[in-house]
């Protein structure tokens, strides 16, 4: 008789990024496993969205009391104790870590406006249109 579960290695999780659109990772798509570095992760959300200038950013998840954590690109998965003890499903949430002192500094425009939250407050509004559209 088979088992219906999940192989301990197998990782599935969405990310929720800042215009509230949804990225999935799994192991068949990305070969994403526990055993894979936070490191990995943050470079397949990164190149989702075209961003260069990643040290502002990161990836963000809650234990079960609703605690948050940024996720360490130097431990693995499994390593993030409070993160396995969530899912799965896995959820983490891309989010600004630091804040630039000018952004007019920056050098890349994609930069600028994932830091500017008019534009994002612009962008939400324009997915959620869009999404509404395709369930007409």
């Amino acid at each position: 008789m088979g088992c219906f579960c999940a192989a301990p290695e197998e990782f599935y999780c969405e990310v929720l990024l800042l215009d509230e659109a949804k990225l999935a990772l799994t192991a068949q798509q990305q070969g994403i496993k526990k055993s894979t570095k936070g490191s990995v992760v943050l470079g397949y959300v990164f190149r989702h969205l075209n961003l260069v200038e990643i040290d502002y950013f990161g990836l963000r998840y809650c234990d079960r009391s609703h605690q948050t954590y940024w996720l360490d690109p130097a431990k693995t998965l499994a390593e993030h104790k409070e993160l396995i003890n969530t899912g799965p499903p896995y959820t983490l949430y891309f989010g600004v870590k630091f804040y630039a002192e000018d952004p007019c500094k920056l050098k890349e425009e994609i930069t600028r406006t994932t830091f500017n939250p008019a534009h994002r407050v612009k962008k939400m509004a324009l997915g959620r249109e869009l999404r509404q559209q395709n369930l007409l």
